[in-house]
């Protein structure tokens, strides 16, 4: 098979899973917005909201704003900015709580939604199995930005859902994706909130787990709004509190 052939045909099997990924985007941006209005309509913060405070979706963040976010802290000043000027896309974007007095905005949360694996269903079709995906790698690249703006905050308000049969539990293929998502996390638990920093204190540097949902099955929008709604909320209380 020519390089052209081969190129085409990886450009034809990423298709279907292209316009899945389009639908996952949907819905998590639908359980975004499920996850605004919640902490708009909760009594606690309502007086906030009237004053102040405002809530913002957006679905990107500029490299700027995270350098800049860094810099609140007046701890670091050491900065490369060859990329000021680009940005990361977070599938399901990013949900901010701002100040609109001091023009200050803070994540609250961060959400990304992967589909890997094919195999099921090439398996079902007569078809050879295909190498796991890439999913994995782009999701890093994001998660290494987000941590480093987060480093001075007591909180990394990250999740990511991660859906298909890459993410099985029943075989040692699936064990080594899996296992890139675990060392991913600093070697914490999957499947489980984490928002705080963990095990550390003003002598020790802390650990930063985040919340990483993967199974087999698609995440609906109810379940990814509920683990959206605890994160948000706890972030919200640690900014006014």
């Amino acid at each position: 098979m020519s390089q052209h052939d081969s190129l085409r045909e990886r450009t034809e099997q990423h298709k279907p899973k292209n316009s899945k990924s389009k639908i996952d985007d949907k819905e998590v941006y639908q359980a975004m917005e499920l996850v605004k209005q919640y902490l708009k309509s909760k009594k606690d913060f309502q007086s906030y909201f009237e004053n102040d405070w405002d809530l913002e979706f957006s679905a990107e963040i500029e490299i700027k704003y995270m350098i800049d976010f860094i810099k609140r802290k007046r701890i670091r000043s050491e900065f490369c900015y060859d990329c000021i000027d680009r940005k990361i896309i977070p599938d399901g974007g990013v949900l901010y709580l701002v100040n609109k007095k001091k023009n200050e905005k803070s994540p609250l949360v961060i959400a990304e939604i992967k589909r890997q694996g094919t195999n099921k269903e090439r398996l079902q079709e007569g078809k050879a199995k295909q190498a796991t995906g890439n999913a994995i790698e782009r999701l890093g690249k994001n998660l290494t930005g987000i941590k480093a703006m987060m480093n001075y905050e007591k909180i990394t308000p990250f999740i990511c859902f991660g859906w298909g049969c890459d993410f099985a539990v029943d075989s040692p293929e699936t064990l080594t994706v899996r296992s890139k998502i675990i060392v991913m996390n600093e070697f914490y638990n999957l499947n489980q909130i984490y928002v705080f920093k963990r095990d550390g204190n003003s002598d020790v540097n802390y650990f930063s787990p985040v919340s990483m949902f993967f199974r087999e099955e698609r995440w609906t929008i109810p379940e990814m709004f509920e683990k959206m709604k605890e994160i948000a909320e706890a972030s919200i209380r640690y900014y006014l509190y």
